[in-house]
């Protein structure tokens, strides 16, 4: 039996700029330039799969509760939206190997994302994305309001101001799995970051 160890994915948290207007949507994303928004990990910054051992039928997973997950911090104004789009590389290659195009020195990756807003890091209420080729996305207020229509236009910044009123923490959960199979032995990791970008909409 081959064992695979020290499988990392690490992750790049980034902030993108505000989205364009949408017809027949309230959209306060073009006022919130004035605005701050604050993303960081909270648990560490690396899916680390430990060993894998090689022709086992199993996938290793890293499921949405276990203490591996990452979770990414999102604290912003409270009754605006984000938009959150997260993206993953397919595969994690052996290390030694970083040309490996063969199934035998890389093992594919399935991206998995969630997102909590009702004011605590709580995975119990977490809201499942939806992934597509490795890719997560979705929009949601900074701070869940049920079935009520978004809250009135931000309050304007004024001598004064203090953000803290406003502001609300929201949580994204990032976590997947490794596809079973017949590799090398070795230690892998990938060769691109995960990314989480995050706007106001």
């Amino acid at each position: 039996m081959y064992k695979l160890h020290q499988i990392i994915l690490p992750v790049l948290v980034l902030l993108f700029s505000l989205k364009p207007s949408i017809a027949q949507e309230i959209d306060f994303g073009t006022f919130s330039s004035s605005y701050t928004m604050s993303v960081a990990t909270t648990n560490g910054t690396t899916l680390d799969f430990g060993q894998l051992i090689s022709g086992d039928v199993n996938p290793v997973t890293i499921a949405l509760d276990d203490f591996e997950t990452i979770i990414v911090g999102i604290t912003g104004v409270k009754y605006l939206d984000v938009f959150v789009q997260i993206t993953a590389p397919d595969y994690i290659i052996k290390d030694d190997e970083p040309g490996c195009v063969t199934d035998n020195c890389r093992v594919p990756f399935t991206l998995s994302a969630a997102y909590a807003n009702k004011g605590m890091e709580n995975s119990n209420q977490a809201v499942i994305m939806t992934v597509l080729s490795n890719t997560a996305s979705a929009q949601f207020p900074i701070k869940y309001r049920g079935n009520a229509p978004p809250g009135p236009p931000p309050t304007p910044v004024y001598e004064g101001y203090n953000p803290s009123l406003y502001e609300e923490t929201a949580y994204i959960y990032v976590y997947g799995s490794l596809a079973a199979g017949t590799y090398d032995a070795g230690s892998y990791s990938s060769l691109t970051d995960i990314s989480v970008m995050v706007s106001y909409d």
